[in-house]
């Protein structure tokens, strides 16, 4: 099998039919929605009609039509089916002045930006829009993705790659070596048009509607770090041995919700904001949402199938849905109920949604107090030690060597290229190196640029206040934040935009996978600035009326 050329291609969309589920509820939830309709019916649409807040959806289906590189992994995985479609979908907010933002969320494992990424899809979708939309109509484009680990990659590292002497086109400058998918540049332009079209479309969409929030609960990330006696930390550490002490962090199992809600008191979609990535299904070989897709179906069966639904990661840097506790059990009740995880999480989410929905027509704001700003904080770098250098410059040189001496074997034997998953070690020497070669340069950065810029988004509507970062930001920062913010509700949005984890000190004594050099360009101490910086911003935001 021969490399793809890394030419661009030209590629439109495919769409593909959702599969519909049975709801799990009867006629009475139904009757009670109905009821509350009218309610809304009867009461709200004067409100609306009074009311200055326009919204709008949109949503696109962003599944290649051809292999892809899946991101979530060292090594490359060339996608070899597609388990369901991934999407993007865009929620547009206009207030009675004239403001308005565009939200965004993509089933990514990133939104690669002009900082760290190369690719830029945050720059190039809000480029898009912005030339395709009038001049007096500019509102913020704001996007995140939901973390899945099965999706295409976005990312490239040409000038990386040039440090490193490798031999290699832009869009293949990650991997250090061509395979047979589209690249993840060519991945690039095949999905920003389509992400860029659902935010215009969501943003002329928009008409006179109300929002209303709450709060459920669901089950669905856990804390992935176990501690031991010695102090020592460990990703998905056993807990079956004489020395595990405890789970490192804590875990929130809260559901933010915001309802949006047509003129007629129709609800037309929710934004539903947990601490969980969704990364399941982290290892496989099929293009996939995630958890996402299901939990859409599920909503969907349950209360229409024009329901938009747009995710949310909260801070979430040291979660994820493995379950690390009462393991044994939770696999005996998936196999009583016939259910994988994926279908227990999107009906625990779906519970919390429908829970929360009935009590929501007594609390729609037609017109809530609008403000916004968007950022660029400099955070303080987690500053490198001379052992970090040595252990880096140690691990760079066997990788270096692992990479060189198979690259050249599969330049002398092309046929070693036929076989199975061939690309599996070269991709994963190669990503190793290139970590590792960003450890040592970050010494040399220290003196030159102590700070890393980064973009934060703030929104106040109404009583909700939500905030973004590009990281896998540990939980404990998110909660400082939610806990001193004056909002009653505060949905915290990472990544959205190309950042790294940042972990608290605990977790950097601990020495965990999130928490070493390697995975921190910003240490515990940016971490507290982020939290310090974005609550100033939101205080400034209440205190603007």
């Amino acid at each position: 099998m021969k490399p793809r050329s890394c030419s661009m291609a030209c590629l439109h969309v495919v769409s593909r039919p959702q599969k519909t589920r049975r709801s799990a509820y009867g006629p009475s939830l139904t009757l009670l929605l109905g009821v509350t309709a009218a309610a809304l019916l009867a009461s709200g649409a004067a409100s609306a009609e009074a009311g200055g807040l326009r919204i709008g959806w949109a949503q696109t289906d962003i599944t290649p039509d051809e292999p892809v590189v899946l991101s979530g992994q060292f090594h490359a995985r060339v996608m070899e089916d597609i388990r369901d479609p991934i999407t993007a979908t865009a929620l547009a907010l206009e207030s009675e002045s004239g403001e308005g933002v565009i939200m965004v969320s993509c089933d990514l494992v990133g939104i690669t930006d002009e900082f760290r990424g190369g690719s830029d899809v945050r720059g190039r979708v809000r480029a898009m829009v912005s030339e395709a939309l009038p001049g007096d109509e500019q509102p913020m484009v704001v996007l995140n993705a939901t973390h899945t680990h099965a999706s295409a990659d976005t990312r490239i590292a040409p000038e990386l790659a040039e440090k490193l002497g490798v031999d290699i086109c832009e869009g293949w400058s990650r991997w250090g070596v061509e395979l047979d998918a589209m690249s993840p540049l060519e991945y690039v332009e095949f999905a920003v048009p389509r992400i860029a079209e659902a935010a215009v479309q969501a943003w002329e969409a928009r008409e006179p509607g109300g929002i209303s929030f709450g709060l459920g609960h669901a089950v669905v990330g856990h804390n992935r770090i176990m501690a031991y006696d010695d102090g020592r930390s460990q990703m998905y550490g056993s807990t079956n041995r004489p020395d595990f002490s405890h789970v490192e962090g804590w875990e929130d199992h809260a559901v933010h919700l915001i309802f949006t809600w047509a003129e007629d008191a129709e609800l037309t979609g929710v934004i539903i904001n947990l601490a969980s990535p969704s990364q399941h299904d982290e290892g496989i070989y099929e293009l996939s949402a995630d958890f996402w897709h299901e939990t859409r179906e599920e909503l969907r069966a349950r209360l229409g199938e024009d329901l938009y639904v747009l995710p949310q990661c909260s801070a979430a840097g040291d979660q994820s849905e493995r379950v690390m506790i009462h393991r044994r059990a939770e696999s005996r009740m998936e196999e009583i109920t016939g259910e994988n995880r994926r279908d227990r999480i999107a009906q625990r989410i779906a519970d919390a949604v429908t829970s929360v929905l009935p009590y929501m027509d007594e609390h729609i704001d037609w017109n809530p107090v609008f403000a916004q700003r968007m950022e660029t904080f400099d955070l303080q770098r987690r500053f490198m030690s001379e052992q970090d250098y040595e252990e880096a410059q140690a691990a760079f040189e066997g990788y270096k060597q692992n990479y060189e001496d198979m690259r050249a074997a599969l330049d002398e034997q092309p046929e070693m290229r036929e076989e199975h998953r061939w690309y599996l070690d070269i991709t994963r020497a190669y990503r190793r190196m290139a970590r590792e070669a960003l450890v040592m340069e970050r010494i040399e950065l220290e003196q030159e640029e102590p700070t890393v810029p980064i973009e934060v988004y703030v929104m106040r509507l109404g009583d909700i206040a939500l905030a973004t970062n590009p990281f896998e930001l540990y939980l404990d920062f998110g909660v400082r934040m939610q806990e001193r913010s004056p909002a009653i509700q505060t949905f915290l949005v990472q990544l959205a935009g190309s950042g790294t984890y940042v972990a608290p000190e605990r977790s950097v004594e601990g020495g965990a996978y999130g928490a070493v050099p390697g995975s921190n360009v910003v240490g515990a101490e940016g971490g507290q600035q982020l939290v310090e910086r974005t609550l100033e911003v939101i205080e400034e935001l209440w205190n603007e009326e």
